[in-house]
């Protein structure tokens, strides 16, 4: 009896023990996240960036808006650098994207600020490095999901935080008509959706179509509700079961998305010519795959290439739209994607895949379109889609807010004059805790990877993206290089550490 009960407090004294350690690392977890991520938004800094939006609202308020560019930005979902057949794809047919890659500028070497969704977005539409607008490593979950109530006991953060500026936002005091159609992703509290944050109209999902409820938005009110049985986690285990949807039909997204684009645009024109800023950003080729009716079954790529055909065929009526309202050629359009690619996609040659720093986690198709503006050409210029948001405020004579850092470049002459890139060096984040971590860095011929986020058996190492796919270490044949942009990273690493927001006082 005696060894029984000796035993038994043992077991007990194990268990206390390993509650105690779970606890610990629960909380300091959670501490580790306050100074990246769960600050709030300062009163000091809404404020700065209410008097900046107010200053461009009455630069803008003299001068003729209908003279300015407009832009459309099309942010396809997951997909692969190899995926078009502009991009060396000879099993999906992408006739109407390859035909916008020869009229208008191809980009080879285009990347996304980070290899998943959220950060990515958080990038593009405020020009800086994700983190600094809360998007760490991971993707948000809604707020009421077991999921995301994890994000937020362990002190990550589940909304882009408000006192950032965003591109709409900046557009809109401009006298832009602002738009927005498609896929959000970039939480759903209070004042941190789409209308919020300088959208004038809104429609569409605010999540990835598998996570749950998926319903469908008109500004801020559910048009269709999601009446799909949910499982405990609000996200669908497997694509059969994402099939058993009801209430909604993600079968017909890529449609009812091309369809209200092109609303947008006739609406934007309804009282005469007025610059527009549409962010089309689609719920495909993210799994689960949902083709369409019409394209189901006609692809020789399986699925995921009736998905991606849809969204070529997408792309096309866009552009029949642009050219029917006489708008191409005031109008640049961009097209590309949120990160590599994942289930089903190509990232082509590029080693790795969505969730790595590795080429095939972050390098994407990019194709600029604006006749008699942006020559047919190809440009090898490293760039990343943070650049987006001062190019289009730098072509709307919008200047850049100088209360904080913006960690993106004009591209404006690569694209008008495929001139050189305005980056030294490209930098990779993401692979830590905290999601300010540098993974990796690269300049016009060389990428120093620190960790690549390939299921942890990376370790540092020097490649050439010219000669090889990220197979071999090249620091003891090029030492001087590898120290070069080792130094690089720390820099940045160090300004980061520093001033992880980026804010100057």
């Amino acid at each position: 009896m005696r060894g029984f009960a000796t035993r038994f407090a043992a077991a007990v004294g194990a268990l206390a023990i390993g509650a105690v350690l779970v606890v610990s690392l629960a909380v300091a977890l959670r501490l580790a996240q306050v100074r990246f991520f769960r600050s709030p938004a300062k009163p000091e800094r809404a404020a700065e960036k209410s008097a900046y939006l107010e200053r461009v609202a009455q630069a803008a308020s003299g001068r003729d808006a209908s003279a300015l560019p407009s832009f459309v930005v099309v942010f396809f979902d997951d997909l692969g650098y190899g995926d078009l057949g502009s991009y060396g794809n000879r099993l999906i047919a992408t006739p109407r994207l390859d035909a916008l890659a020869d009229q208008g500028l191809r980009m080879t070497q285009f990347y996304a600020a980070a290899p998943v969704c959220t950060p990515s977005r958080a990038a593009l539409l405020t020009g800086r490095f994700p983190f600094r607008a809360g998007a760490g490593p991971h993707v948000y979950f809604p707020n009421d999901a077991p999921l995301g109530l994890a994000l937020g006991f362990f002190g990550f953060p589940n909304e882009v935080r408000s006192d950032e500026i965003f591109l709409p936002e900046a557009l809109r005091a401009a006298g832009y008509a602002t738009g927005m159609v498609g896929k959000w992703h970039l939480g759903d509290a209070d004042g941190h959706r789409p209308n919020d944050l300088g959208f004038d109209s809104y429609y569409g999902v605010l999540w990835s179509h598998d996570m749950q409820p998926l319903d469908v938005y008109r500004d801020r009110d559910v048009v269709v509700r999601d009446e799909t049985e949910q499982s405990w986690l609000h996200a669908f285990r497997d694509e059969e079961d994402a099939r058993e949807f009801r209430g909604i039909d993600p079968r017909t997204f890529t449609d009812d998305y091309t369809r209200e684009a092109i609303r947008f645009l006739e609406r934007s024109q309804a009282d005469g010519p007025r610059p527009f800023f549409l962010y089309l950003a689609h719920s495909a080729p993210h799994v689960p795959h949902f083709a369409s009716r019409a394209q189901a079954g006609r692809s020789r790529g399986g699925v995921y290439g009736d998905v991606v055909e849809d969204l070529d065929r997408s792309t096309g009526e866009l552009v029949d739209a642009l050219d029917r309202l006489g708008l191409s050629e005031r109008t640049l359009v961009l097209v590309t994607s949120d990160n590599g690619a994942d289930y089903g996609g190509s990232p082509g040659a590029l080693r790795g895949r969505k969730g790595e720093v590795l080429e095939g986690g972050m390098r994407v198709p990019m194709i600029a379109r604006w006749p008699g503006r942006v020559a047919s050409g190809t440009s090898d210029a490293i760039a990343m889609n943070l650049d987006v948001f001062p190019t289009l405020l730098g072509l709307a004579r919008v200047p850049l807010p100088d209360d904080r850092v913006v960690d993106g470049r004009d591209l404006a002459p690569v694209l008008l004059a495929n001139a050189p890139s305005p980056h030294e060096f490209l930098y990779y984040l993401g692979g830590a805790a905290s999601g300010s971590h540098v993974a990796a860095v690269r300049d016009a011929r060389f990428k120093y990877l620190l960790e690549s986020g390939d299921r942890g058996r990376s370790r540092p190492h020097l490649t050439s993206l010219a000669l090889d796919a990220e197979a071999h270490d090249l620091r003891a044949r090029h030492p001087e290089e590898a120290a070069r942009l080792a130094q690089a990273a720390a820099r940045l690493q160090a300004e980061l550490d520093a001033n992880p927001r980026g804010f100057r006082e």
